[in-house]
């Protein structure tokens, strides 16, 4: 009898394993691939390494000190090999982990079959029945791809695919224009691919805050980006010259183009390989598992975490939600209480964000007012050669409540920290102001620009009326 067997070991599946066995518990990972998930092996991590490294090519082309730049060419091979570099030690990493918090993981498929009752069907072949007083599910998800469109994992593909392909093509397609979209078209365009981004919305990364997204437009359109928005693809076909795709935009008549290579990057759907969740009698929540607050679903002893779930398809959302699942477990009340939970995107700039957009925040009611400041002020940010950018503050204009910080430049995903910390923490806009930030860096645009929501900013242009 275990204490915990989780199905799945992304970031929602081991962290529950640690979290676990930390306290007390008899734990059993079941995990059908590897190590770390999607995020790890197909995801989060191997996308972040293409895009570090592919963005040191373009910083030596443009920089002003450097000679003989323009001599300098990415090596695939040499890329790709990175790439599985770090993926294996931080895998390698993960099962010591697993090793030394005595935490048994058995390669293989797991199926709920009911309250308390796992199948498990190892890698190696056999079959056994595992009895557990909690379960939790953490399979994860895959990529979404619209049943007209034919994956044939080398014309066109998912990240499953494009994150470990060897040839760069010419010109590729990228259907979608989301977080995926638009962190895959900066790898491209690091690489020296055209690009084309076909996004069935108005407007690319429809999260994101109304400025984010202009400024986010501008700078994929200088670098080359055909954007078609409002673009609704009909029909995508293959052949051995390349891909010809076929789409319609807002009103307009319909229109092809030709590409070396498309990628599919319209969302991703919750897996439910070994959870038969209308069999079992699962209580579903359109797409997803519902689950209270506590993360427990309909069947008692039954949790489930991450993106299976509703909400955010995001690994520290997953990580998160489990250490709360486990939590409960061993007795906690607490629940999971909505804490800030920031968005991250590696584009041809950095978005860090976290809480609600300006939009957002005056659509619902709230009395709003904005503090921006700009990184061309930035002593740190001209040091670094980036002075594109800002941070903007969203603040109730009579409490002083952070409703939401929104970063964009160089750095913005590690600069949104500090504002996670102090919405977590309740604090209000006027702490981000008073914060000593240390010079030169670029920490000090979130203190320059909560200083402006009051008008206040030291570096910045006077605000009118004050």
């Amino acid at each position: 009898m275990y204490d915990l067997t989780i199905i799945g070991s992304g970031p929602g599946g081991y962290v529950a394993a640690i979290r676990g066995a930390q306290a007390g518990m008899k734990v059993l990972l079941v995990e059908k691939d590897t190590l770390g998930g999607t995020c790890l092996n197909r995801g989060c991590i191997p996308t972040k390494s293409l895009v570090h490294d592919t963005r040191l090519l373009q910083a030596a082309r443009a920089s002003a000190v450097l000679t003989g730049s323009g001599a300098l060419a990415v090596d695939p091979a040499r890329l790709l090999a990175r790439k599985r570099q770090v993926v294996a030690k931080l895998v390698g990493g993960l099962g010591a982990l697993m090793k030394g918090n005595d935490i048994e993981v058995v390669r293989g498929h797991g199926e709920l079959i009911g309250p308390g009752r796992v199948v498990v069907r190892p890698e190696g072949g056999g079959i056994m029945e595992v009895a557990a007083r909690n379960i939790l599910l953490a399979t994860g998800s895959r990529p979404a791809v619209p049943p007209f469109i034919p994956v044939d994992g080398r014309r066109v593909q998912t990240t499953d695919e494009a994150l470990d392909a060897e040839e760069i093509p010419g010109e590729v397609a990228i259907i979608g224009g989301g977080v995926i979209g638009i962190e895959m078209a900066t790898i491209y365009l690091n690489l020296g691919c055209r690009v084309v981004i076909l996004e069935m919305l108005e407007d690319i990364l429809a999260t994101e805050d109304r400025e984010v997204r202009v400024l986010m437009r501008r700078l994929l359109e200088q670098q080359g980006v055909r954007l078609h928005l409002s673009a609704r693809v009909q029909a995508v076909t293959a052949g051995e010259g390349g891909v010809v795709v076929r789409f319609q935009g807002a009103g307009g008549p319909a229109e092809q183009l030709s590409v070396d290579r498309v990628l599919v990057a319209t969302g991703r759907t919750p897996v439910f390989s070994g959870i038969d969740a209308k069999g079992l009698g699962l209580a579903m929540e359109g797409l997803f598992v519902k689950v209270n607050s506590r993360l427990e679903t309909s069947l008692p002893g039954v949790w489930a975490v991450g993106d299976l779930v509703s909400g955010m398809m995001l690994a520290h959302k997953a990580s998160a939600e489990a250490e709360t699942a486990v939590a409960c477990m061993i007795g906690s009340n607490q629940g999971n209480h909505m804490r800030p939970i920031p968005r991250c995107i590696w584009g041809p700039t950095e978005i860090g964000a976290v809480g609600l957009t300006e939009d957002e925040a005056r659509g619902a009611g709230r009395k709003v007012r904005v503090g921006k400041f700009d990184f061309q002020a930035s002593g740190a940010a001209q040091v670094m050669g980036h002075g594109i950018g800002f941070a903007k503050v969203v603040g109730d204009s009579d409490t002083g409540e952070i409703l939401g910080v929104h970063i964009v430049g160089e750095h913005a995903t590690d600069l949104v920290g500090p504002a996670v910390a102090v919405m977590t923490m309740e604090g209000v806009v006027e702490d981000l102001a008073r914060a000593i930030m240390p010079h030169p860096t670029l920490s000090e645009t979130i203190m320059e620009a909560a200083l402006d929501w009051n008008g206040l900013a030291v570096h910045g242009p006077k605000k009118q009326g004050r």
